[in-house]
């Protein structure tokens, strides 16, 4: 692995955020000064497709990166964008009885509005 590569993954697996491409930049920059934008965004589809970060599409939203390829969902804030890991007990199983056979993977989205925005916005909920 590269030594670029190697600083883009620590990144990534440094904390529970789910950063964006350009977040991941700024923080590789600050371990590793040289680093280009054109590298970590091409690492970043290097270390997808080894499949050891997991890329989260979030619609309108720039895309996020997970440090986890073990099957979870995310919440991801319609207002500011944040994402939240979640775990559904028993939703794998549910899913294989569902489809009649096993699975590599899924993608479970729930858009909400997380209790940060809902404040600024003086919502209720």
């Amino acid at each position: 692995m590269t030594k670029q590569r190697a600083v883009i993954l620590e990144v990534i697996r440094s904390d529970m955020c789910h950063h964006t491409a350009e977040e991941i930049f700024t923080l590789a920059k600050e371990r590793l000064p040289g680093i280009s934008r054109a590298t970590v965004y091409n690492n970043l589809k290097v270390l997808e497709a080894e499949k050891l970060i997991r890329r989260i599409t979030g619609d309108s939203l720039s895309d996020r990166y997970d440090n986890s390829y073990i099957p979870h969902g995310h919440m991801i804030c319609e207002e500011c964008g944040g994402v939240k890991d979640f775990n559904l007990e028993g939703f794998d199983k549910m899913i294989s009885e569902a489809i009649g056979s096993d699975f590599n993977s899924y993608e479970l989205k729930v858009r909400y509005l997380c209790d940060a925005c809902k404040a600024r916005e003086g919502k209720c909920g």
